[in-house]
């Protein structure tokens, strides 16, 4: 039985109780989920190219399959700068086909970025700031609300 104190003490909390911090940081930025027309039973749009862009700064990738087959869909992340706090930035983002380059969505949307806490404030009492947007073909860009 002394054997297994030792062991189970590092579990998730000191010996008084209080709640161990994970030293997971915060980065701020501008996250942006993907969704095509019609869910997850869209059909495969193809290859794509994403570009998000934020106060014009931009970031772009291509994906070999854009599709939100299988309960996946497409996340692109913009880093903010670290002094950005509870400011609003203009967000633009597009995704067209390779093949074709045929514009598959394209929006624009003013955001408020947010101030959040990974590992509670308790751990971390300056927080981070970011924002999280939806975007398809269907609804446009829109903000997530967490």
């Amino acid at each position: 039985m002394l054997l297994v104190a030792p062991v189970l003490s590092g579990c998730g909390a000191d010996y008084a109780g209080a709640r161990n911090c994970t030293m997971i940081g915060g980065v701020p930025g501008i996250t942006v989920l993907f969704e095509p027309a019609g869910g997850a039973t869209a059909d495969p749009v193809g290859p794509a190219v994403f570009r998000l862009c934020v106060d014009g700064k931009c970031e772009e990738r291509t994906e070999a399959e854009a599709s939100a087959a299988a309960g996946t869909s497409t996340r692109m992340y913009l880093r903010t700068s670290d002094d950005v706090r509870d400011e609003e930035l203009d967000v633009w983002f597009s995704v067209t086909s390779v093949e074709g380059e045929r514009v598959i969505m394209q929006d624009s949307a003013k955001v408020r970025m947010t101030e959040h806490w990974p590992n509670g404030k308790e751990c971390d009492p300056k927080g981070t700031w970011s924002a999280s947007l939806t975007a398809s073909p269907e609804t446009g860009l829109v903000e997530r609300r967490r």
